[in-house]
């Protein structure tokens, strides 16, 4: 009589088991591999002086620009930098990252200026002994924050830009 109610009792064993497994994959500090940050509805022109001078400020290269009449991408070269602290202890041996800015056609003005929808999005990317080929990885914290900083210049410079 008791294997009936051991059946329950498993079943149960297995749904808590199966949601804290869960919770340990999505939680922690896996993080993501890409920053996604919205700008907003920008003209070009604000938009290309703020790129130029937080760029220029940071000393970020571009790698590739390119324009419709419906769009924008603008792409930056890889960007070295040392593994932080918590990359190291996990094995990484090399970090780079990659500014992407994308704008899409959203209206255009009464004076025939388009208006673009854009996103910044910065990759991540690591080398480890392991895996020395370069591949997505957590992006730190340290890391987030220097990016988050580049940010918020560039949304300083385009606020700038248009009330001039």
């Amino acid at each position: 009589m008791s294997r009936p109610r051991l059946a329950p009792f498993l079943l149960a064993v297995c749904l808590v088991l199966s949601v804290a497994v869960a919770g340990c994959a999505s939680g922690g500090s896996g993080g993501r591999t890409t920053l996604r940050r919205d700008i907003g509805n920008v003209m070009i022109p604000p938009l290309t002086t703020a790129r130029e001078k937080v760029f220029g400020k940071y000393q970020i290269p571009m790698y590739r620009e390119e324009g419709t009449s419906r769009s924008i991408m603008w792409e930056t070269d890889w960007l070295p930098r040392q593994p932080a602290p918590e990359e190291t202890a996990a094995g990484v041996t090399g970090g780079r990252n990659r500014i992407t800015i994308r704008g899409t056609y959203v209206e255009e003005r009464m004076d025939g200026t388009p208006v673009l929808r854009v996103r910044l999005e910065v990759e991540n990317q690591i080398r480890t002994a392991l895996n020395p080929e370069w591949h997505p990885g957590p992006m730190p914290e340290a890391v987030e924050d220097r990016f988050e900083e580049i940010y918020d210049d560039l949304m300083l410079e385009v606020r700038a830009g248009i009330i001039r």
